[in-house]
Order: structure tokens, then C-alpha cells, then sequence
């Protein structure tokens, strides 16, 4: 799993799941948390070593920004649905990421 604060995330993480989910603490010790390759250089060195996609088994050349690709033209959306009832934004909004789900 990439996160831009994976580093901040880890520390507490495991703790939490114990206190509050203590079902998934098995799943949660399996998890890798990562940092994607355009976040890591504005972390601490240590963290750009730890967290690198690039060091980690099992990722190859993976960037771990692909989720955030489409922001840019959905951001755009905001403007034309933002006077639609909920129902018509929602059919507009599902329209648009089934396109963008399509066009991959």
C-alpha cells in the first residue's frame, strides 16, 4: 500500500488495530505501507531508504501515484454538478469514473 505519509501512518497503526479492530491485526502486521516515488523526496532520508517502492520485493517499477492521476479532470467536474440535484450529480459523477475506469 503507497500513502504520502506511510512513514507517520506505520508508527501507530498496529497499536490502534489492537485497541479498536483487534480482527484485523493479523491482516495489518501482513500490510507494507510505502512511499509513491513522487512523495519520497520530500522525506527525511532514513524514510526515503525504508519507505522507497524501489528497495521494496515485489514491486518492480511501480510509482504508486496511479490513484491520482485523474484528480485533475474530476476536480473539473465540481463546477458543472455542483447545481445538479444529488441524483443527477450522482449519475454524472458515476458516468465520469466509469469512462475513466473504461478508457484504462
Amino acid at each position: 500500500l503507497t500513502y504520502d505519509v506511510a512513514c507517520i501512518i506505520i508508527r501507530n497503526l498496529l497499536h490502534r488495530c489492537r485497541r479498536y479492530f483487534p480482527d484485523m491485526v493479523p491482516m495489518v502486521e501482513k500490510l507494507q505501507l510505502l512511499l509513491p516515488k513522487l512523495h519520497l523526496y520530500v522525506h527525511k532520508d532514513l524514510c526515503q531508504v525504508v519507505y522507497a517502492l524501489a528497495f521494496a520485493t515485489g514491486f518492480g517499477l511501480t510509482h504508486g501515484e496511479g490513484v491520482e492521476t485523474p484528480w485533475a479532470e474530476f476536480n473539473i467536474t465540481g463546477l458543472p454538478t455542483r447545481k445538479m440535484s444529488a441524483g443527477a450529480r450522482h449519475d454524472a459523477l458515476t458516468d465520469l469514473f466509469n469512462f475513466w475506469n473504461w478508457g484504462k
